[in-house]
Protein backbone atom coordinates (compact mmCIF):
# COMPACT_ATOMS: atom_id res chain seq x y z
CA UNK A 1 0.00 0.00 0.00
CA UNK A 2 2.83 2.39 0.88
CA UNK A 3 4.61 1.55 -2.37
CA UNK A 4 1.41 2.19 -4.34
CA UNK A 5 0.94 5.60 -2.70
CA UNK A 6 4.57 6.47 -3.40
CA UNK A 7 4.18 5.52 -7.07
CA UNK A 8 1.00 7.59 -7.37
CA UNK A 9 2.74 10.58 -5.77
CA UNK A 10 5.63 10.32 -8.24
CA UNK A 11 3.22 10.09 -11.19
CA UNK A 12 1.26 13.15 -10.03
CA UNK A 13 4.45 15.08 -9.27
CA UNK A 14 5.91 14.30 -12.71
CA UNK A 15 2.66 15.30 -14.44
CA UNK A 16 2.55 18.56 -12.47
CA UNK A 17 6.22 19.29 -13.24
CA UNK A 18 5.86 18.58 -16.97
CA UNK A 19 2.91 20.97 -17.24
CA UNK A 20 4.78 23.65 -15.29
CA UNK A 21 7.76 23.58 -17.65
CA UNK A 22 8.04 26.86 -19.49
CA UNK A 23 8.83 25.25 -22.83
CA UNK A 24 7.75 22.06 -24.57
CA UNK A 25 9.69 18.94 -25.46
CA UNK A 26 10.45 18.67 -29.15
CA UNK A 27 12.26 16.85 -31.96
CA UNK A 28 14.22 18.90 -34.47
CA UNK A 29 15.80 18.49 -37.90
CA UNK A 30 17.66 21.62 -38.96
CA UNK A 31 18.72 22.31 -42.50
CA UNK A 32 22.40 22.94 -43.16
CA UNK A 33 21.22 25.99 -45.11
CA UNK A 34 20.69 28.41 -42.24
CA UNK A 35 19.52 31.28 -44.42
CA UNK A 36 16.87 33.99 -44.09
CA UNK A 37 14.71 32.23 -46.69
CA UNK A 38 15.17 28.67 -45.38
CA UNK A 39 11.64 27.38 -44.60
CA UNK A 40 11.17 26.65 -40.89
CA UNK A 41 8.16 24.39 -40.32
CA UNK A 42 6.76 23.77 -36.82
CA UNK A 43 4.46 20.74 -36.63
CA UNK A 44 2.13 19.53 -33.87
CA UNK A 45 0.82 16.00 -33.37
CA UNK A 46 -2.75 14.92 -32.72
CA UNK A 47 -4.60 13.78 -29.60
CA UNK A 48 -2.66 11.07 -27.74
CA UNK A 49 0.52 11.44 -29.80
CA UNK A 50 4.00 12.76 -29.07
CA UNK A 51 6.76 14.49 -30.98
CA UNK A 52 8.92 11.41 -31.57
CA UNK A 53 6.11 9.23 -32.93
CA UNK A 54 4.75 12.07 -35.07
CA UNK A 55 8.16 12.62 -36.64
CA UNK A 56 8.51 8.87 -37.20
CA UNK A 57 5.05 8.54 -38.77
CA UNK A 58 5.69 11.38 -41.19
CA UNK A 59 9.12 10.01 -42.07
CA UNK A 60 7.75 6.56 -42.88
CA UNK A 61 5.83 8.06 -45.80
CA UNK A 62 8.56 10.39 -47.08
CA UNK A 63 11.03 12.68 -45.34
CA UNK A 64 11.16 16.43 -45.77
CA UNK A 65 13.94 17.58 -48.10
CA UNK A 66 17.14 18.72 -46.41
CA UNK A 67 16.61 22.39 -47.30
CA UNK A 68 13.65 22.49 -44.90
CA UNK A 69 14.09 22.90 -41.13
CA UNK A 70 11.46 20.99 -39.16
CA UNK A 71 10.47 21.23 -35.50
CA UNK A 72 8.07 18.68 -34.00
CA UNK A 73 6.50 20.01 -30.81
CA UNK A 74 5.11 17.83 -28.03
CA UNK A 75 1.93 18.73 -26.17
CA UNK A 76 2.24 19.54 -22.43
CA UNK A 77 -0.62 17.45 -21.03
CA UNK A 78 -0.68 13.68 -20.49
CA UNK A 79 -3.82 11.58 -20.85
CA UNK A 80 -2.28 8.44 -19.31
CA UNK A 81 0.28 8.66 -16.43
CA UNK A 82 3.70 7.15 -17.20
CA UNK A 83 2.78 6.77 -20.89
CA UNK A 84 3.96 9.26 -23.47
CA UNK A 85 0.50 10.00 -24.83
CA UNK A 86 0.06 13.76 -24.94
CA UNK A 87 -2.75 16.21 -25.65
CA UNK A 88 -2.88 19.93 -26.29
CA UNK A 89 -6.13 20.15 -24.37
CA UNK A 90 -8.93 17.99 -23.03
CA UNK A 91 -12.45 18.08 -24.45
CA UNK A 92 -15.81 16.39 -24.24
CA UNK A 93 -18.83 16.16 -26.49
CA UNK A 94 -22.15 17.02 -24.86
CA UNK A 95 -25.43 16.93 -26.78
CA UNK A 96 -23.51 17.07 -30.02
CA UNK A 97 -21.46 20.12 -29.00
CA UNK A 98 -17.72 20.07 -28.36
CA UNK A 99 -16.65 21.57 -25.04
CA UNK A 100 -12.91 22.28 -24.95
CA UNK A 101 -10.76 23.05 -21.92
CA UNK A 102 -9.96 26.67 -22.70
CA UNK A 103 -7.49 27.02 -19.82
CA UNK A 104 -5.40 24.17 -21.25
CA UNK A 105 -5.67 25.67 -24.75
CA UNK A 106 -4.33 28.98 -23.44
CA UNK A 107 -1.48 27.22 -21.62
CA UNK A 108 -0.58 25.22 -24.74
CA UNK A 109 -0.72 28.35 -26.91
CA UNK A 110 1.64 30.20 -24.59
CA UNK A 111 4.08 27.28 -24.43
CA UNK A 112 4.05 26.79 -28.22
CA UNK A 113 4.97 30.41 -28.88
CA UNK A 114 7.61 30.47 -26.12
CA UNK A 115 9.16 27.21 -27.33
CA UNK A 116 9.40 28.39 -30.94
CA UNK A 117 11.04 31.62 -29.81
CA UNK A 118 13.56 29.78 -27.60
CA UNK A 119 14.46 27.21 -30.26
CA UNK A 120 15.12 29.96 -32.80
CA UNK A 121 17.32 31.83 -30.33
CA UNK A 122 19.25 28.82 -29.01
CA UNK A 123 19.97 27.46 -32.50
CA UNK A 124 20.66 30.87 -34.04
CA UNK A 125 18.07 30.15 -36.73
CA UNK A 126 18.09 32.97 -39.28
CA UNK A 127 14.95 31.95 -41.17
CA UNK A 128 12.19 34.52 -41.56
CA UNK A 129 9.94 31.98 -43.30
CA UNK A 130 8.08 30.43 -40.38
CA UNK A 131 5.21 27.99 -40.93
CA UNK A 132 2.97 26.46 -38.27
CA UNK A 133 1.01 23.27 -38.81
CA UNK A 134 -0.54 20.27 -37.23
CA UNK A 135 -2.60 17.14 -37.57
CA UNK A 136 -6.03 16.73 -35.94
CA UNK A 137 -5.87 18.46 -32.52
CA UNK A 138 -2.48 19.88 -33.53
CA UNK A 139 -4.14 21.35 -36.61
CA UNK A 140 -6.82 22.94 -34.46
CA UNK A 141 -4.06 24.60 -32.42
CA UNK A 142 -2.44 25.79 -35.67
CA UNK A 143 -5.73 27.44 -36.68
CA UNK A 144 -6.07 29.20 -33.33
CA UNK A 145 -2.51 30.48 -33.11
CA UNK A 146 -2.21 31.56 -36.75
CA UNK A 147 -5.56 33.38 -36.76
CA UNK A 148 -4.60 35.19 -33.57
CA UNK A 149 -1.01 35.95 -34.64
CA UNK A 150 -0.95 36.25 -38.46
CA UNK A 151 2.10 38.51 -38.50
CA UNK A 152 4.29 35.77 -37.01
CA UNK A 153 3.86 33.26 -39.83
CA UNK A 154 4.28 32.96 -43.57
CA UNK A 155 1.61 30.30 -43.53
CA UNK A 156 -0.11 27.51 -41.60
CA UNK A 157 -1.24 23.94 -42.22
CA UNK A 158 -4.40 22.27 -40.89
CA UNK A 159 -4.52 18.53 -41.58
CA UNK A 160 -7.63 16.53 -40.58
CA UNK A 161 -8.61 19.44 -38.35
CA UNK A 162 -11.39 21.93 -37.70
CA UNK A 163 -11.74 25.50 -36.55
CA UNK A 164 -11.34 25.83 -32.77
CA UNK A 165 -14.48 26.12 -30.67
CA UNK A 166 -13.21 29.57 -29.67
CA UNK A 167 -10.81 31.72 -31.68
CA UNK A 168 -10.11 35.39 -32.24
CA UNK A 169 -10.06 37.38 -35.47
CA UNK A 170 -8.17 40.62 -35.98
CA UNK A 171 -10.29 43.74 -36.43
CA UNK A 172 -8.22 44.80 -39.42
CA UNK A 173 -8.47 42.10 -42.09
CA UNK A 174 -5.45 43.59 -43.83
CA UNK A 175 -3.41 41.80 -41.15
CA UNK A 176 -4.17 38.53 -42.98
CA UNK A 177 -3.04 39.68 -46.41
CA UNK A 178 0.42 38.09 -46.19
CA UNK A 179 -0.35 34.76 -44.53
CA UNK A 180 -1.17 31.64 -46.56
CA UNK A 181 -2.94 28.41 -45.58
CA UNK A 182 -2.98 24.75 -46.53
CA UNK A 183 -5.97 22.59 -45.59
CA UNK A 184 -5.68 18.81 -46.02
CA UNK A 185 -8.61 16.54 -45.18
CA UNK A 186 -9.78 13.00 -45.85
CA UNK A 187 -13.15 12.60 -47.53
CA UNK A 188 -13.66 9.38 -45.50
CA UNK A 189 -12.87 11.06 -42.16
CA UNK A 190 -15.42 9.74 -39.63
CA UNK A 191 -13.90 11.62 -36.68
CA UNK A 192 -13.97 15.13 -38.12
CA UNK A 193 -16.26 15.19 -41.14
CA UNK A 194 -15.03 16.96 -44.24
CA UNK A 195 -17.66 19.64 -43.56
CA UNK A 196 -15.27 20.99 -40.91
CA UNK A 197 -12.59 21.46 -43.57
CA UNK A 198 -15.08 23.34 -45.77
CA UNK A 199 -16.04 25.57 -42.83
CA UNK A 200 -12.38 26.42 -42.30
CA UNK A 201 -11.91 27.19 -45.99
CA UNK A 202 -14.99 29.43 -46.00
CA UNK A 203 -13.69 31.47 -43.07
CA UNK A 204 -10.22 31.85 -44.58
CA UNK A 205 -11.78 33.00 -47.87
CA UNK A 206 -13.73 35.68 -45.99
CA UNK A 207 -10.51 36.83 -44.31
CA UNK A 208 -8.77 37.05 -47.69
CA UNK A 209 -6.27 34.31 -46.85
CA UNK A 210 -4.92 32.54 -49.92
CA UNK A 211 -5.73 28.88 -49.22
CA UNK A 212 -4.90 25.61 -50.93
CA UNK A 213 -7.68 23.14 -50.14
CA UNK A 214 -6.99 19.43 -50.64
CA UNK A 215 -9.47 16.62 -50.05
CA UNK A 216 -7.77 13.23 -50.23
CA UNK A 217 -9.07 9.64 -50.36
CA UNK A 218 -8.35 8.74 -46.73
CA UNK A 219 -9.96 8.76 -43.31
CA UNK A 220 -8.84 10.49 -40.11
CA UNK A 221 -5.15 9.95 -40.69
CA UNK A 222 -2.07 11.59 -42.13
CA UNK A 223 -2.03 11.41 -45.90
CA UNK A 224 0.88 9.30 -47.19
CA UNK A 225 2.46 12.24 -49.03
CA UNK A 226 2.05 14.70 -46.13
CA UNK A 227 5.61 16.06 -46.28
CA UNK A 228 5.59 16.35 -50.08
CA UNK A 229 2.28 18.22 -50.09
CA UNK A 230 3.63 20.77 -47.62
CA UNK A 231 6.89 21.18 -49.53
CA UNK A 232 5.11 21.68 -52.84
CA UNK A 233 2.72 24.19 -51.28
CA UNK A 234 5.57 26.23 -49.78
CA UNK A 235 7.50 26.20 -53.05
CA UNK A 236 4.41 27.40 -54.97
CA UNK A 237 3.42 30.34 -52.76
Amino acid sequence: MVSMKKTLFIVLLFGFWSCKKEVLNYEINLSDENLFNTPLIVLMHGYGGNAYNFKKEIGENGEFDSQFSIIYLEAPFKIIPLMNKKIWYDFEISNGDTISNQEQINISTDKILKTIKRIIKENDIKSKNLYLGGYSQGGIMAYKIALGNPALFEGFIASSARLPVKYSIKDELTEYQNIKALIIHGKKDNVLDVKFARAGKNLLDKLGIQTQYLVKDNGHSLVPDFAMLIQNWIEDI
